[in-house]
């Protein structure tokens, strides 16, 4: 029996195969020069050169350069993870470890991230303004059950214990990234009332 392929189906998903292909292609001549040459070194022609797209298509992409080697994505928030926050039973905070949790267990991108970043320091003020953004993300979803102090404020600790978490290796493990990002969150709240040593 032969099956009848929607041929606007197949056309959107040829289209979308060679978009990825190519923002791929870009981010990777983007790290190649960029680590070869530095980013100063390094410009927007020459990462469409070896691509062979034009400035505009790169745009289409990647905000600049600095972005493009560190593959930065434009949303952080999946339209599945936003509607599961935005059901959620109980507690913000577990909710809010849920939501961002999910990014920590397909964190291999984040540490290439990461990587690049203590390699070429001169990316840190792109992927600190990224990060920003990001935030921004998570704040207005959040905000969206919570007041917007309330919000803000879940956020920043929750950020702050992934924080941790990307600097202590002891914490990385097979367990969820949310599990480890509530106790993340727990082990800074207790750091607030840590009683200092004796002074020598």
């Amino acid at each position: 029996m032969t099956s009848i392929e929607d041929p606007h189906a197949v056309a959107c998903g040829r289209r979308e195969r060679k978009k990825q292909q190519t923002r791929e292609a870009l981010h990777e001549a983007a790290l190649r020069l960029v680590e070869e040459q530095g980013l100063d070194g390094t410009t927007v022609e020459q990462i469409c050169q070896a691509v062979d797209v034009s400035p505009r298509t790169f745009f289409n992409y990647f905000p600049s350069k600095a972005a493009a080697a560190l593959d930065l994505p434009d949303a952080a928030i999946s339209p599945e993870a936003a509607e599961e926050f935005r059901t959620a039973q109980g507690e913000l905070i577990p909710a809010l470890c849920a939501l961002i949790g999910s990014s920590i267990d397909h964190s291999q991108q984040r540490k290439r991230m990461k990587e690049l970043v203590m390699r070429r320091p001169e990316l840190l003020p792109a992927f600190a303004q990224w990060m920003g953004g990001i935030r921004d993300q998570y704040v207005a979803l959040v905000s969206e059950r919570a007041g917007a102090d309330e919000a803000f404020t879940a956020v920043a600790l929750t950020m702050a214990a992934m924080s941790v978490l990307v600097h202590d290796s002891s914490a990385a493990g097979e367990r969820p990234g949310a599990e480890r990002l509530l106790e993340g969150v727990d082990a800074l709240v207790a750091a607030r009332s840590q009683r200092m040593r004796a002074a020598d």
